[in-house]
């Protein structure tokens, strides 16, 4: 009997599982058939958007040649979010697409751009065409408000803001080059370096913020106002920044379910509170007669060009520290790489120091003496094309639909220069990749102008922008570029780390912040006085100040201490600038350096 019932169990298993078999046979064909379903769904949704996108073109035209993608979601995947890494990703498709082509994702239309040649076709010859400026989901109200100049939409408030800001700096420029503050800073930044070189990246951000503090409101400890909003910035206008600045359609959310525009609300609150706090603070000077040169003391004396001014207090505060804000990142940038490309190509400083010391001898370069430099201006040139402060370039968007050499661009399309690949073109700049100012110095070089009393110069450098959205404050960048670098190859003999703590701290290549104004990674390297004799005159020329970044236990006085910065409770940590100038991480893969250097 119990034989019978096992078989009579296993006879039913046998049933059971030939069950379970035959309806796995059966499911197989219909997972089949959804799958084919699911496919051919897209494909047909794929034909009618392209047929839909074709019939909407004007007649006559043709479609910009397009990275193929899914409909509305585009083509999302594989694309670098970091500034630079995304100007290299685009950069290596142009040998498929051409030099101008089309990205399309979640709806939204992009175009990369990859020569000069067409970057001003657009930007310059239709410059008011291609003059606006994109939404930005993590940052709403920047494109449509008065906050910040180099993002905000075309039309009268921004002519107003731009003209502001170029009366202000034509103005600082007349008063002893920026009031002197430049120069001042230079000469306090060398003793800095002299006693602490191992944080020079902290001592390079310090010298730029104190010079905006001073330029901006007359008084360095305003820089750390600068300090704390920077960074804030630029990571809400990136988009490896709030995830909703890749995912737009978050941006239909509500504000009390969206973080991302909270956190926005906040940061606004930060800037106004900044850049109002130090107007009224060179107000209050003005009237008790204590004030120092400032661009907010030109507009307080209604300087030439400030009297007719249509911006209000409010616009006004934020148009000067706003152009205070850029300068910090834009001159704080290529500081970095130029300390960068002579740490990997050592063979150009005795080069430069040969120049600086014939035209200047015992003291520091100013801007009379750049007629006389045509290498320090070649150096400063190529430090800006080998490492681009904006390598994806500031996104342009067109008023209106227009055709360029037969494709359509449609109006509200979102257009990208991109400075890597301009910069890197081989028939404007042979051998690419490596920093070479002599392109800007030799007749045989296809870079090569005369007179070299005028050239190389960086004004109308690609990389400051194009036509009417291009960088107001050039006069600025160039002053302090040119100086600083002069100035710290007059002192210094700046060098890599030799034997094992080279090994231990590598120079970085191309590791960057990932915003969209980037900045290499900061490294161990040395600043040597060139001699006994240069080291009494870098102590004799400063005046003595304190550091903007303060060690943790220190605050400042009054209402300048919700405004302190703080270096790592961890004194083995560099200051970073929250990210922005991290240390670079130890990367020991082979590099191969040209001959001779």
């Amino acid at each position: 009997m119990d034989s019978s019932i096992r078989l009579s169990h296993v006879s039913i298993n046998a049933v059971d599982n030939s069950t379970l078999f035959a309806a796995d046979k059966a499911t197989a064909p219909l997972i089949h058939s959804r799958l084919v379903w699911i496919i051919t769904a897209f494909a047909a949704l794929w034909l009618a958007h392209s047929f839909l996108e074709r019939r909407r073109l004007p007649p006559g035209v043709k479609p910009l040649p397009k990275i193929w993608g899914l409909p509305y979601i585009g083509a999302p995947w594989g694309v670098p979010v970091p500034g630079a890494e995304s100007a290299w990703h685009f950069g290596s498709l142009h040998k498929k697409y051409g030099p101008i082509f089309a990205w399309e994702v979640f709806g939204t239309l992009h175009v990369w751009i990859e020569t000069d040649q067409i970057a001003r076709d657009l930007f310059v010859r239709r410059g008011k065409l291609y003059s606006d400026r994109n939404h930005l989901p993590a940052a709403p109200g920047i494109r449509e408000g008065s906050e910040f100049l180099p993002l905000m939409g075309a039309g009268e408030k921004q002519i107003q803001h731009k003209n502001f800001i170029h009366a202000l700096n034509r103005n600082a420029n007349a008063q002893d080059i920026f009031f002197g503050y430049p120069a001042l800073e230079n000469r306090n930044t060398l003793v800095r370096l002299l006693d602490r070189p191992d944080i020079w990246s902290e001592q390079i951000i310090t010298h730029c913020a104190r010079i905006a503090g001073r330029i901006a409101w007359g008084d360095v400890r305003h820089g750390t106002k600068l300090l704390h909003v920077v960074p804030r910035l630029l990571h809400s206008v990136s988009p490896a920044g709030p995830i909703i600045n890749l995912l737009t359609f978050l941006d239909h959310l509500p504000t009390f379910l969206s973080p991302w525009k909270q956190e926005e609300l906040r940061r606004k609150q930060q800037l106004k509170e900044a850049f109002v706090e130090a107007q009224d603070d060179v107000i209050r000077r003005c009237k008790e007669g204590t004030a120092e040169p400032s661009w907010t003391k030109l507009w307080v004396d209604q300087a030439p060009g400030l009297e007719r001014t249509k911006l209000d207090k409010v616009e006004i505060a934020h148009a000067t520290g706003s152009n205070a804000l850029v300068a910090i990142v834009t001159i704080g940038s290529p500081l970095h790489t130029f300390i960068t490309a002579i740490c990997h190509y050592p063979s150009w400083l005795p080069r430069l120091q040969e120049e600086i010391d014939r035209v200047c001898g015992d003291r520091l370069p100013l801007m009379s003496d750049m007629p006389m430099m045509p290498v320090l201006r070649a150096v400063v040139k190529e430090t800006l094309r080998w490492r681009q402060p904006t390598p994806a370039g500031v996104p342009h968007c067109n008023l209106e639909d227009d055709v360029y050499e037969g494709y359509f661009i449609p109006k509200g399309t979102i257009l990208h220069a991109n400075h890597f690949m301009i910069s890197r073109d081989p028939n404007v700049y042979p051998d690419p990749t490596e920093w070479r100012p002599e392109r800007f110095l030799e007749p045989s070089w296809p870079t090569y102008k005369e007179p070299l009393s005028e050239f190389p110069t960086i004004r109308g450098d690609a990389g400051f922008g194009y036509g009417v959205r291009g960088c107001p404050g050039i006069d600025l960048v160039s002053t302090e570029l040119y100086t600083a670098i002069g100035s710290l190859a007059w002192a210094f003999n700046i060098r890599r780390k030799e034997g094992y703590e080279g090994y231990k701290n590598p120079v970085p290549w191309y590791q960057t912040n990932p915003w969209v104004i980037t900045m290499l990674s900061q490294f161990e390297c040395d600043f040597i006085p060139r001699s006994k004799e240069r080291e009494m005159q870098i102590r004799a020329m400063a005046e003595t100040d304190e550091m903007l970044v303060k060690i943790p236990g220190q605050q400042s006085e009054g209402q300048f201490a919700k405004w302190d910065i703080y270096r790592p409770e961890d004194t083995t940590v560099p200051f970073d600038w929250k990210g922005l100038t991290a240390p670079a991480p130890l990367d020991q893969r082979n590099r191969k350096y040209p001959a001779g250097v």
